[in-house]
């Protein structure tokens, strides 16, 4: 007999599929997603389904036991007032990693609106990809086991180049080169799995539950520097699945030697900076202001939101990044651009792994 637990696991799958299978089901889920309550009638107009179709997707989903009824508000007006729906925000969760952290990995169960069950600072076991992965699997089980809730997905995030695949095409912090994880994870499990880029999915997180723009990138700086592009509110990758990666460009012309070989970097002068008793924030706005104006000018960000390690984000450091960008651009490009920290606090490569498996299981945006 299998265990209610793994009943609900077993079933994220079926979910999954279920929400894949018509692009009316994914219309009926975000129309509620987005709005929090909504009643039926409600949804048939934003989405333009016929009522029929809604409330056949609606009777599906209360099937799943993903939706809550609440009990009609006294009407001061004529006819029946409408019962409103709710996803059960508490009933579903997705389980993400965050490997950024140099030897740990933060493990953690996150709601459909962001925000987290649990999270776990674990030490991670990576002296070889054989143990890396059978550390992940471990971990990931015990989250798995810590709660009876269903678990829609499992996001990882992780520092280097990754494909759309989840393959790590280069991870050197983790020694990984070509090496499909996503598959290594997935084949282990009975639930949707989702491999990206550290910076690609906190840029996800800024725009799933953070209120970013449409059109923003999002710039880390941990052990390394990187960005993550949200065009059109859709993450861009690239061609080669390397957007964002701005910690090697080449900034200060023989400057601080950088683990990739060359010198000047811009995360081998920021990390320069950073190491000194009293680091100049000014300095690395500057820096990172002409790396992300050309950027900006090309593309027409409406914001750049920064992720940095507690005390970074400094007045100091906001200021001379603007500046930079404004002395380098036309004032209609810089005309708007708003630069502002993340809300998300430290644990945004967490949620948006979370945010990223959420979207590829259910499409919400």
């Amino acid at each position: 007999m299998i265990s209610k637990k793994k009943e609900l696991v077993a079933s994220s799958t079926v979910l999954a599929d279920f929400f894949r299978q018509l692009p009316s089901r994914r219309l009926v889920l975000q129309a509620i997603y987005n709005a929090g309550s909504i009643s039926r009638a409600e949804i048939s107009r934003e989405t333009g389904l016929t009522k029929v179709t809604v409330s056949d997707v609606v009777a599906q989903m209360i099937g799943f036991d993903l939706l809550s009824e609440s009990a009609p508000a006294a009407s001061i007006g004529p006819g029946k007032p409408p019962v409103l729906l709710q996803l059960k925000r508490g009933h579903i969760r997705t389980i993400a990693l965050d490997l950024s952290i140099t030897d740990s990995v933060v493990i953690g169960s996150v709601d459909l609106y962001g925000q987290p069950f649990s999270i776990s600072k674990r030490h991670l076991k990576a002296n070889s990809t054989v143990e890396l992965v059978e550390s992940l699997r471990e971990l990931i089980q015990e989250e798995i086991d810590s709660s009876p809730l269903m678990v829609l997905g499992i996001g990882v995030g992780v520092p280097g180049v990754v494909d759309n695949e989840g393959t790590v095409i280069d991870g050197a912090a983790l020694k990984l080169h070509n090496f499909d994880l996503r598959g290594a994870l997935a084949d282990h499990f009975d639930i949707e799995v989702h491999v990206a880029n550290d910076a690609n999915v906190a840029a996800q997180a800024d725009s799933l539950f953070g209120g970013a723009e449409q059109s923003s990138m999002l710039i880390r700086i941990a052990d390394g520097v990187g960005g993550g592009l949200i065009l059109d509110g859709k993450p861009f990758l690239g061609s080669s699945f390397a957007s964002g990666e701005l910690g090697h460009v080449v900034v200060v012309k023989d400057g601080a030697a950088c683990a990739c070989g060359k010198r000047g970097c811009l995360e081998a002068e920021i990390s320069a900076l950073l190491g000194r008793p009293a680091p100049n924030f000014e300095q690395i706005g500057y820096l990172l202001g002409a790396v992300l104006a050309p950027i900006v000018s090309v593309l027409n960000l409406g914001e750049i939101v920064l992720s940095t390690p507690s005390g970074i984000g400094t007045t100091q450091l906001v200021d001379a990044l603007q500046s930079e960008i404004r002395s380098s651009t036309l004032p209609e490009t810089f005309e708007g651009l708003v630069v502002r920290e993340t809300k998300l606090g430290g644990d945004v490569v967490l949620l948006g792994a979370a945010a990223m498996a959420l979207s590829a299981v259910l499409g919400v945006a």
